[in-house]
């Protein structure tokens, strides 16, 4: 499974513990999850008649303070990070601007790089889910 982890070090937890309520770092983290989630599927690259990978992201709470996004399509790291041909013949790709489609991915030549679609939807939202995180600490 491809996974995306928002706010899941337990030195963090630990301190969090005695602090705060737990249940309103639990909200803060479904609203940051979503967020992150609803991008993904959106900038999701789906090929024509296709959109299994697209409708295959979800988010699971597999622990207290953790918040995962991510899918079970087997091929959906070669499309998140390229693969070994794709970085040879084209390089490293570009996060800040992301390849969403294979008609925009034609355009820049054929299938030569990656589509980065939870990576770039969580940097995306990185400042967000911080302002969300900081609001419920408080």
């Amino acid at each position: 499974m491809l996974t995306i982890k928002i706010f899941g070090t337990s030195r963090i937890q630990n301190h969090l513990r005695n602090k705060v309520k737990p249940d309103k770092i639990e909200q803060a983290l479904d609203i940051a999850g979503n967020l992150v989630l609803c991008d993904s599927v959106r900038v999701c690259p789906v090929s024509v008649g296709g959109g299994r990978l697209r409708a295959s992201i979800d988010m699971q709470k597999p622990g207290r303070f953790v918040c995962s996004i991510g899918t079970s399509v087997d091929y959906a790291p070669y499309v998140e990070l390229g693969t070994y041909r794709m970085i040879q013949a084209h390089g490293v790709h570009d996060p800040k601007h992301p390849v969403t489609s294979w008609e925009a991915l034609e355009k820049r030549g054929g299938s030569g790089q990656s589509m980065p679609f939870l990576r770039y939807s969580l940097q995306k939202n990185k400042r967000n889910i911080t302002k969300i995180i900081k609001e419920a600490l408080e």
